[in-house]
Parts: C-alpha cells; structure tokens; sequence
C-alpha cells in the first residue's frame, strides 16, 4: 500500500558521535560535491517542532523518534508545491531546514508569516553548507527488486552509515539522503572546514550529482519543481518518503489526501527519466512530442544523456517514438519505483 512508503524514514548518523569507529563495509570509490544551489534557515525553541508539524507535509515525529534528517515539502493554501525541503534535527529544539538557494529569503518570510505567538526563533544559517557524498558510478541494471523491497519495506536493515568519517570535526550533520539511498549521503558542514577533514578517500569538484539525480529521477529545487506550480504527488514526493497521510492538518493537506485516496496521478514533474539517444542540451520547457504529434511533456532539465521534466507518464511509456526539437529521446520506469505504485502513475 503507498501509505506505508510515506512513513518510512531512515535511521540516521547523529552530530557528537565518535566517527573514528565507523568504516565502509565495502570499499567503494565515492564523489563529494558541495550542493551551492541549497542553503539552509534555522529554527530553534521549544515549539519549533510543533510549528513546522503544521507547515510541512511529512511528520516531525520521525525526528522527535531519533531520525536526523527527513524530506518534506511546504504547500501553498491551494495543496501546490511551495518550497522542496530536506528537515535536519541539529539538536534539541534546533531544527534546519534546507530549500533551494534562491528561495531562502521566501522560505523565513513565509515560517515567519505563521509564528504568530510561537516562542520560536527563525533565521537563515550562514556559515554552514550542504554536501552531498555518493557513489559517482551507480550501475542501474545492478537495482534488483529485492533491493528495492528492502529500500521501502525494512529501512532499518539498509541504515548502516557506510561513510569512512573521520573524528577530527564536531557540529557535523551526517545522515543518509531521506529521499532514497542510491543518492547517498547529506552532510551539514561549518564553511571553516573542508569536507576532506571529515571524510577521507573522496574525490571533489567533477558536478556530477546532478547527472545522478537525472538518472534516477529525482527533482529538486526552484527550476525542476516550479513553485505554485505543481502538485506534490506530481513529483513523487510519495515514493520518495515525504508525506506522511497519518498526522493532523498541515497546510495543503486537503487536495494532497484527496489525490493520493483517489489514486489518480496522470504526470510526474520528475518520473520518468529522459534518456537522450545523442548527447546534446535541450533549452528548458522543450516540448517533448510522441510519434503522433502530441505533445506529452516539457523538459525541466538536461544533464550529459539524463534528463527530467514534466511529463504525462502514461503516454510517455506508451509512445513509440518521443523527440524534443528533432532529437529522439526515451523514457524509462525508474527501478525504485515500487510495482505497487497506481495503474494511472505506473502504466
């Protein structure tokens, strides 16, 4: 059932942890890549939880359970998606809360529009980055349906931190990626220290994380995920463990139920890929056409031969032949999409 995917979160590593005790289980060549188009607001007090219970679409709860991180997003009144967000537990009443960069000054004006009398405190997080660590080379064909079972099914089994860290920094947030595992790792790093004085063995600068998230079909931010203009469930916030259809009321909560009971979710704004037969860019809101004419898509993004957009899934996987400005293009169903998923959203 595809409420049970929307309360599962990952156990995560915690700051203050002796990092010396952890090493890979496998050796695995791994890429660090600092995400310069996030940044992060910072929400302290008693009632900070509470306060973004009623604001964000998974539950707090997770992170009051001992998860460190958990993906969410903020609606507008009308259920359309407002700010895509990863939630950091820093320490008690301390919570941060990540957005895309050129957003950060929405994302305090807006907490601060519904504080109200709440004895809480909201500011952006200077001096603090985002990395993202993960395996550069991820083989898709190597995805089996075990895996992904145990991915959404038993979350415990897969929450083993595999990172090499070492113990030489304090006020580090380490935790698996909320969204899935094939993305890796986050990490919450002071700007006075590199990521090479926290994990060892990394390769830096090659830009590559954004080819991955194109391979597995993951948006995220202002361009991918146009503010006002899409539903959450259109990009997959279900499948990738950000909604939680159990808690109370939370802004948006109305038509995101409503669609997810009805079962109806005819385009996706990240799912499926787009695999590009020739290397080549395509200019943003390309029209994507089928064999017949129609236009069944637009494109968000382009990275090497990997792509997203936002797309009528059904007609998609049904065409024949997809081109966007004369170039042949495909889409594929993502392999960590569970065979659970509705008939409108899978076929």
């Amino acid at each position: 059932m595809l409420h049970v995917f929307s309360r599962l979160c990952c156990q995560t590593a915690h700051v203050g942890r002796n990092w010396a005790s952890i090493s890979y289980s496998m050796q695995r060549n791994l890429s660090a890549e600092v995400q310069s188009n996030r940044s992060l607001a910072q929400v302290n007090g008693k009632e900070a939880s509470a306060f973004l219970q009623g604001l964000v679409t998974n539950d707090m709860n997770h992170l009051l359970e001992g998860a460190t991180s958990m993906y969410s997003m903020m609606l507008n009144t009308q259920g359309r998606v407002v700010f895509d967000t990863i939630i950091y537990k820093r320490h008690e009443e301390s919570y941060l809360v990540e957005c895309d960069r050129e957003k950060l000054d929405h994302l305090v004006r807006h907490l601060k529009m519904y504080k109200v009398r709440r004895k809480i405190d909201i500011k952006p997080l200077e001096d603090f980055s985002v990395w993202a660590v993960f395996e550069p080379e991820l083989d898709m064909d190597s995805i089996t349906q075990v895996d992904v079972e145990s991915l959404y099914l038993n979350p415990k089994a897969e929450s083993e931190v595999l990172l090499h860290l070492k113990d030489t920094v304090s006020d580090v947030i380490v935790t698996r990626d909320p969204r899935m595992k094939y993305l890796g790792h986050r990490l919450v790093v002071p700007d006075k220290s590199h990521i090479t004085d926290i994990v060892s063995d990394v390769e830096l600068g090659k830009e590559i994380f954004k080819f991955l998230r194109y391979k597995l079909g993951v948006g995220e931010g202002l361009q991918e995920l146009p503010p006002t203009k899409c539903l959450p469930l259109e990009a997959n916030l279900d499948y990738l463990h950000g909604v939680s259809f159990h808690k109370g009321c939370y802004i948006g909560q109305e038509l995101t139920a409503r669609t997810f009971h009805t079962g109806v979710v005819r385009k996706t704004l990240s799912c499926p890929p787009i695999s590009l037969v020739e290397l080549s860019t395509l200019a943003y809101d390309t029209n994507i056409i089928n064999e017949k004419g129609k236009s069944v898509g637009k494109v968000r993004g382009i990275e090497g031969q990997y792509g997203i957009g936002l797309l009528r899934v059904k007609e998609c996987l049904a065409a024949e032949t997809l081109k966007a400005n004369d170039m042949v293009v495909k889409t594929f169903r993502p392999p960590w999409w569970p065979i659970e998923a509705s008939k409108e959203k899978m076929n």
